[in-house]
């Protein structure tokens, strides 16, 4: 079995198990994660992030059947379960990370995620640009470090 298989096979064993309070964890823990974010874009990113933690967990409870993309990850699958450990992330978060980095080959943030600025994550040619990447490569609690995202180029 391919490691990538594997990777599939264990994040569909870890959906099968989570439920209604594992939803209710991870909006606490979002919340919790984004309360010092701008109060305007504060309810976009948990409701964005929410909705990307159920579409995980309903795609692989259905059965994902698509090519895994864990060659465009930057970040060892090693380095990023350490540091979904360090953050005490939930199971679903860990395992929304995982699916939508090493298998849809998605970015943490969903392209047109507004940021101040008027700034927005975007996708150009197949590769996805944020504008706050590598503002956040100190911040402890941001996970900008596993993300596919490039830093959005200077003008």
């Amino acid at each position: 079995m391919k490691g990538s298989d594997a990777l599939i096979m264990a994040l569909r064993n870890m959906a099968a198990t989570l439920g209604v309070y594992d939803l209710m964890e991870v909006r606490v823990f979002l919340e919790r994660s984004c309360r010092f974010v701008q109060e305007r874009y504060r309810a976009i990113y948990v409701d964005a992030y929410m909705s990307m933690a159920v579409d995980s967990v309903l795609d692989l409870k259905a059965g994902f059947s698509g090519t895994p993309e864990m060659d465009d990850a930057r970040y060892s699958l090693r380095d990023a379960l350490k540091r979904l450990d360090e953050i005490n992330a939930p199971t679903i978060v860990g395992l929304t990370v995982l699916y939508r980095t090493y298998v849809k080959g998605e970015p943490l943030h969903p392209p047109r995620t507004p940021f101040p600025g008027g700034f927005e994550v975007e996708e150009k040619d197949g590769v996805h640009y944020c504008p706050v990447k590598d503002k956040q490569s100190d911040n402890p609690e941001a996970l900008c470090d596993i993300c596919i995202a490039r830093q959005t180029p200077l003008p």
